[in-house]
């Protein structure tokens, strides 16, 4: 288990971090939301018991709470007093794949578009892909704000899920407040209390406000998971305990649970929450090598999976679960090669900004 340290203790050029065995956990969560969108694949008959239990909507709330554990340890670690740093970081995190990701899928788009039949992973396409305000909505979907698809005049999206980016880059931006910000003892408390008021405007007004404030909770419980393990402490322990009934409240307004089975889901949310705990109080050095392995094709899993599925939804009218079985090999393929060829060379980069390998 991790010794307690003051936060205030923790300086740039220190020895590394340990090395936290998330990188299995990431590409679980991934993998629950390809299994989750990969049931377009199935005969309606078949995916429905499934689509109940929205396994992806699960993962991505989780994906937001391990978000809040890591980018509060790099903020504490590696970025205090370089706000510029850990944005230029966040950002060849996300945006080099995504661009990749983007551009592939609106050739994709575009090569069923020409042959006439293009069935979309959500939302159907008014008009070309090639629109420019189609396109320029794809290119700045995943910059906080308001949905940038939408100024096509319609609903379809290039990538569907890349509004997840959009909240985790809203959260970075918060972030980079805490880099220049100097480390004080009750940080955490003013942090927590902003959330917890800023959850109960959202319980109160919750139909005039934007459903993204419903992500707050989440961030917030990784966050006091690792303000958990670095100082303990009553005061730690309660706004761990707090942040977690609000992320249950949370979920239960959730919209992405499309179809709702809140008995199966919120014991499922809670038995990730606890394995993220737990893992933030592990090392298991045996495992390090498989598990950075798996970690590095987390982001690519994601955000590829739904190249693979909108090529087989438009090659055949068929569905089955050989077809599933495809779609789940063909993504983890996918993100193979989109690992070697982007997130690879961009850790690289990424661990000269930082100023460390992780």
């Amino acid at each position: 288990m991790t010794k307690h340290l003051d936060i205030a203790t923790v300086r740039i050029g220190e020895a590394q971090p340990p090395y936290r065995p998330f990188g299995g956990f990431r590409f679980l969560l991934a993998a629950m939301v390809l299994l989750q969108h990969g049931l377009l694949l199935l005969p309606e008959a078949s995916r429905f018991i499934f689509y109940r239990l929205e396994l992806g909507a699960v993962a991505v709330t989780v994906f937001f709470a391990l978000s809040g554990y890591v980018v509060a340890e790099s903020v504490t670690r590696f970025y205090a007093g370089r706000p510029l740093n850990f944005l230029a970081n966040r950002v060849l995190r996300i945006v080099p794949l995504y661009t990749l990701a983007l551009v592939l899928t609106i050739g994709l788009d575009v090569w069923f578009y020409a042959r006439g039949h293009l069935l979309p992973l959500d939302a159907p396409l008014q008009g070309p892909p090639w629109d420019m305000k189609v396109i320029l909505g794809g290119m700045l979907d995943i910059v906080p704000g308001p949905a940038a698809h939408l100024m096509s005049g319609q609903a379809f999206s290039f990538i569907p899920f890349a509004w997840t980016l959009r909240v985790e880059c809203a959260f970075y931006l918060a972030a980079s407040l805490a880099c220049i910000l100097p480390p004080r003892r009750r940080s955490l408390a003013l942090a927590c209390a902003l959330t917890y008021a800023l959850f109960g405007v959202f319980l109160w007004k919750h139909a005039q406000l934007p459903q993204q404030l419903l992500c707050i909770p989440f961030f917030a419980f990784g966050v006091c998971v690792y303000r958990m393990e670095i100082r303990g402490g009553a005061e730690a322990a309660a706004n761990l305990l707090g942040m977690s009934v609000c992320a249950a409240i949370a979920f239960t307004f959730w919209a992405q649970r499309g179809h709702p089975d809140i008995a199966v889901q919120l014991p499922l949310l809670g038995l990730l929450l606890m394995a993220l705990v737990w893992l933030s109080r592990q090392t298991l050095p045996h495992l390090n090598r498989w598990d950075r392995r798996l970690g590095a094709l987390s982001y690519p899993l994601y955000i590829g999976h739904g190249m693979i599925l909108t090529a087989l939804m438009n090659m055949t009218a068929q569905r089955h679960w050989q077809l599933y079985a495809t779609g789940m090999a063909g993504s983890l393929a996918l993100a193979l090669g989109l690992n070697e060829a982007v997130e690879r060379p961009m850790r690289k980069l990424r661990a000269r900004v930082r100023g460390m390998a992780i």
